[in-house]
């Protein structure tokens, strides 16, 4: 178990230090590379698979990136919740799994839940980067509709009027999740 959570270190360190662009031109361009040899190493055919299939490298890249963020969100929200919590739970006859489910967790994701919102925000502001792997997204379709008339002022104030909304409706969300948890901040949840 030690040696998975030192690999897992590893890659949390090395996702959160590179970025997110990075990683996504490796997986465009690394990751068909990779299949393609491995389909021809193994006699099958190396067409490209039907289909427009880009955008699954721009999620597939975000996945990655952000899982290593959110990963050390849900470590500092379990690491915030008192030791004596599990000595208190089980000193009350709950198993550890029940002290987990229904005293640790619970307070982890109060703490959890506004970084989680910053990180779900931050995401959706990093998706204009899914351009540079050919996915026509809306900094795509500004960039694509402002250029007969050369009008790219006009769409990019348009698409950033868009963001703020959208990191708007999401901060609110999310604001209202934390409102709906915190009612763990105590510790035990009856059912």
């Amino acid at each position: 178990m030690k040696g998975l959570s030192q690999i897992l270190a590893v890659y949390v360190s090395f996702m959160r230090c590179v970025p997110l662009v990075i990683i996504m031109f490796f997986i465009y361009y690394a990751v068909p590379t990779f299949i393609a040899f491995y389909r021809f190493e193994h006699g099958l055919a190396v067409a490209p698979a039907v289909g427009n299939r880009n955008i699954l490298y721009p999620i597939i890249a975000m996945g990655l990136s952000e899982s290593a963020f959110a990963s050390e969100v849900f470590r500092s929200g379990l690491g915030a919740v008192s030791h004596d919590q599990m000595e208190a739970s089980k000193s009350v006859g709950m198993t550890v799994v029940q002290s987990y489910f229904r005293v640790i967790f619970p307070q982890a994701i109060v703490v959890a839940v506004p970084n989680l919102g910053g990180l779900f925000v931050g995401l959706v502001k990093s998706s204009t980067l899914a351009y540079y792997a050919s996915v026509v997204e809306i900094t795509g379709m500004a960039y694509t509709l402002a250029s007969p008339s050369y009008q790219f002022l006009e769409a990019f104030f348009v698409i950033a009027v868009l963001y703020e909304v959208l990191s708007f409706l999401f901060s609110r969300i999310f604001l209202l999740i934390e409102r709906s948890v915190g009612k763990y901040k105590t510790g035990v949840v009856l059912k």
